[in-house]
Formats: structure tokens, C-alpha cells, sequence
């Protein structure tokens, strides 16, 4: 498993919103996506570039899920200031250095604990809130296609 280190400018996603138990997310989350691509022509007119599946704890915005429950954005990133509108929400993501997991769903649990490794054994940075998953524009086939699994880093 492979990683890069990228910084990334602070960005706005907007998108649906879920929240369930972390024991049973991989029932909610997959629905909460299905409700996406099926109504995304409701956001077409928003100018922007690629997908983000957002985590967060239901206490603080942007932290780890660590308690029974998570929040979940299925969301695009769009212009900084973008609106939400309806049950359409926007969650604002700070500037921050990223490290990047190519991979595949089926490589997903491979991908996190080689963040897990390198979040334990780097001497220069320490993980600093959720992980998130970014699909590139052209993402299509959940089976094959690449995704990259992302966290947020700080230095040590």
C-alpha cells in the first residue's frame, strides 16, 4: 500500500447528510450514497470538482468517529460560501496536508491500517481529525475503480 503527502486549500462540500451506529454504518452509509447519485441533478448547477464521503462525530465537527455513532456527508466539493438548501447541507473542511491512500473498496480496511501504521511510526506528523474518502470525477465502478481514503496530518 502506497501513500503521498498533498496540502489541500480549505474547501465546501455539499451534500446529504447521515447519522446512524458505527456498528451497522456499512448498511447507512452505502443508502445515504445511493440517495445522492439518484437526486445529484439537484446540484448540477453548482460549479465544482469531485466527491467526498465526509465523516465526523456527532459532538465536533470534523473529529474522529469514536463514540456508537458517526455523521456522514455524501457530498461534492463546490465554491467556498456555496449554501445549502432543502435537506442539502454544506460542511466546511479546513486547509490541511493530506495524506492520500489510493485504493479500492476492496482494499478499503487494508488502506486504513496502513494510515493507522503510518500515523503510530511517523516521527514528523500525527493524524489530526476524521478520515474522509475522496472519488475522482471519474469514479464510476465501485468494484474496480480507485478512491483515495484521506486524513488530515499536523506536524509533531
Amino acid at each position: 500500500m502506497t501513500h503521498d503527502l498533498i496540502g489541500l486549500p480549505a474547501f465546501t462540500c455539499i451534500g446529504l447528510e447521515a447519522e446512524g451506529p458505527l456498528a451497522t454504518c456499512h448498511g447507512w452509509v452505502p443508502k445515504r450514497w445511493a440517495e445522492f447519485v439518484r437526486r445529484s441533478s439537484e446540484i448540477g448547477h453548482l460549479e465544482g470538482s469531485g466527491v467526498w464521503g465526509l465523516m465526523s462525530d456527532p459532538a465536533l465537527h470534523l473529529a474522529p468517529w469514536c463514540g456508537e455513532t458517526g455523521k456522514y456527508l455524501a457530498g461534492k466539493a463546490v465554491p467556498r460560501g456555496t449554501s445549502g438548501f432543502g435537506d442539502w447541507r454544506t460542511w466546511e473542511v479546513p486547509a490541511s496536508c493530506w495524506m492520500r491512500i489510493p485504493c479500492r473498496m476492496d482494499q478499503y480496511e487494508e488502506a486504513m491500517e496502513h494510515m493507522r501504521i503510518f500515523a503510530r511510526e511517523s516521527v514528523e506528523w500525527r493524524r489530526e481529525g476524521a478520515l474522509h474518502e475522496f472519488y475522482p470525477d471519474d469514479f464510476k465502478d465501485p468494484e474496480g475503480d480507485t478512491l483515495f481514503l484521506m486524513a488530515p496530518l499536523v506536524p509533531r
